[in-house]
Order: C-alpha cells, then sequence, then structure tokens
C-alpha cells in the first residue's frame, strides 16, 4: 500500500511522532465508538488536541485508518527483525520459547491497534485486506521456519509443523481479543508460559545432541 497523506509540518521526525500517537489513541476510540461513528472531533479530544491540530498531521479519517494498517505491518516487520536477532545461537527449543515471548509481547504492545485491524477488515480494499492477510502470512512463515529447524536438527516432531505454526500465531490474538477473560486466571508472562508449553507438547521434544545445536535461520 503506498498512499501519499496531507501534512503541513516539514518535520518528518516530529510528524512521525504524532501520527504514532493518533493512532494510539484513534484505534481506542474505533474500537468503542465503531470506525463509521467516529469522527474527527472525537478522536481530537480524545488526543488532546484540536481538530486544526489534528489535520496539521493527517488529512481525513481514512488517513487515520490507513496510518494504522502501515503501523501495523511495519510492527510485524520490527519485531520479526528483533526475534531474529535475539534467536541467534540458541537451540531449537529455547530459540522457539524466546520467538513465541516476544511475538506475544509485541502483539500486545499495539492490542487496540490489532483488535481494530480484525474488526475492520472486512470493509477493506481487497488490495488492503491481501496486503494485511500476507503481513499474518509472514508471521507463520517465520514459525514455521523455526519449527521446521528443529524437525530437520531431529529436535521437534510433528507431522503438519504449519498447523503448529499457525497454533503460535493464535497465541497473540488469543490474549489481545480475550484479555478481559484471561487477567482474571494470569498475568501475560504465566499465559505465555502456559501456551508455550502446550507448544513444545504438539513438537513431541526429543533430548537429542541435535539440542545441543545452534539455530540457524536466515
Amino acid at each position: 500500500m503506498v498512499r501519499g497523506i496531507r501534512t503541513f509540518s516539514q518535520d518528518k521526525e516530529l510528524v512521525e511522532i504524532r501520527r504514532r500517537e493518533i493512532v494510539r489513541f484513534a484505534s481506542k476510540i474505533f474500537i468503542r465508538s465503531g470506525y463509521q461513528s467516529t469522527g474527527m472531533r472525537e478522536i481530537a479530544r480524545s488526543f488532546g488536541k484540536s481538530t486544526g491540530s489534528l489535520y496539521h498531521y493527517v488529512g481525513s479519517k481514512e488517513d487515520i485508518l490507513y496510518l494504522i494498517l502501515e503501523f501495523v505491518i511495519t510492527d510485524e516487520k520490527e519485531y520479526l527483525a528483533e526475534i531474529r536477532a535475539s534467536i541467534v545461537g540458541l537451540n531449537p527449543t529455547e530459540a522457539l520459547k524466546k520467538a513465541i515471548d516476544i511475538y506475544a509481547k509485541k502483539y500486545n504492545e499495539y492490542a487496540d491497534m490489532h483488535i481494530f485491524v480484525n474488526h475492520v477488515i472486512v470493509m477493506l480494499s481487497k488490495e488492503e485486506r491481501r496486503v494485511m492477510l500476507n503481513a499474518s502470512e509472514r508471521v507463520t512463515n517465520f514459525f514455521l521456519e523455526l519449527i521446521q529447524n528443529g524437525i530437520d536438527q531431529g529436535v521437534f516432531q510433528t507431522s503438519n509443523p504449519k498447523m503448529v505454526a499457525w497454533n503460535i500465531v493464535i497465541i497473540g490474538g488469543g490474549w489481545v481479543n480475550r484479555r478481559w477473560f484471561w487477567k482474571n486466571t494470569y498475568t501475560l508472562d504465566e499465559y505465555i508460559e502456559q501456551q508455550t508449553e502446550s507448544i513444545i507438547k504438539m513438537l513431541n521434544i526429543t533430548e537429542t545432541r541435535s539440542e545441543t545445536s545452534l539455530t540457524q535461520i536466515n
């Protein structure tokens, strides 16, 4: 998706900061009141700014929707890069545990945006839906790589690695979309630990010399 968004500021760094703030506040409002029912004035009030100040950084409510979509895609690329860097040198089991932990916490960090995107994906254009679904598929494929690496080293055993990878992806959404329920039972760390244990059981972890091998994911 490539779209030019009007701004009256020449300070690119400030524009980026303000737009990140705008999409955070707008996501909460959209979830509470609905995208169609929310106006720029309400977004500006939640942002603690005047409507004129809001229009200084975006041109319309549609621009904010686009920025939310772009932010979710950018965040996904950034946390995958962070995970790759964090698991270098770890054996397959520890690499997978570390990856799940970072992924679930990053997903939760921008929970409102993810919830909103899930709500509005049906109203997006065919191209926009394709871009968002591709982003989700990249995450699934990343975990599939980790699982396949463990299988190749003789550490993991599963007849359906893609299904296990998809179950990992669901962990992030499972907490975010049902936090009101899970928070009565678990902290986020406890939730991740419990879900990770379930994934490990699916993979029938074997204790072999391969467990000491380093994870190599390019």
